[in-house]
């Protein structure tokens, strides 16, 4: 208990969804929350403001500041404009491909596909620019360690792309280009 370092301020909210995947704040402080095969939009302070139907069930989410939502499904990547329609549907990954986390930032959009172990560099249009994390020694780049479904990213205030390795139990920076930075993080039974 001496660990606890905040309580709830607020009322919890009852999202209807049976297994949410992604919770995202847009611009404008809406709670964004896919799961199931929909993405529910909350005001914020809870009420529900609509739902927006999927064709199947979203793994994550990103909104950009012009409220264009790029909705990472098992396999592939869809956009949808702001009033939820879909404008575009990527290129599918294969059978292997699990898309866990999505991070836009500027004209570009990271993918990180667990069932590959990488991270896809794409433009907002939709093609493939690189791929970041792949094994090269010569680069001082391990490759990940995905041992699960579970493998974030995001872009920091500093430009800075930020992969979740999961099996090394560290977080990589990189840059937006695919350099390796740094690491930090190291496996622990402490807390």
């Amino acid at each position: 208990p001496n660990l606890i370092l905040y309580s709830q301020s607020g009322r919890a909210i009852r999202t209807g969804l049976t297994r949410s995947r992604a919770v995202v704040l847009d611009a404008n402080g809406r709670i964004f929350v896919a799961g199931d095969k929909a993405i529910r939009v909350f005001k914020n302070a809870g009420d529900l403001e609509n739902t927006i139907e999927l064709s199947g069930e979203p793994q994550c989410l990103t909104i950009s500041d012009d409220g264009v939502m790029y909705v990472g499904m098992k396999d592939h990547v869809e956009v949808l404009d702001a009033q939820g329609k879909v404008v575009a549907s990527w290129e599918p990954l294969g059978d292997e491909a699990v898309l866990t986390s999505i991070a836009r930032h500027q004209d570009a959009v990271f993918v990180a596909d667990a069932g590959h172990r990488i991270v896809l560099h794409y433009d907002t249009a939709g093609t493939l620019v690189d791929h970041i994390g792949e094994k090269d020694p010569s680069r001082n780049i391990p490759g990940f360690m995905v041992p699960s479904p579970h493998f974030d990213l995001a872009v920091a205030r500093d430009g800075m792309l930020r992969v979740v390795d999961p099996g090394r139990n560290r977080v990589d920076t990189f840059t937006l280009d695919g350099d390796l930075e740094f690491s930090w993080g190291e496996r622990s039974v402490g807390i």
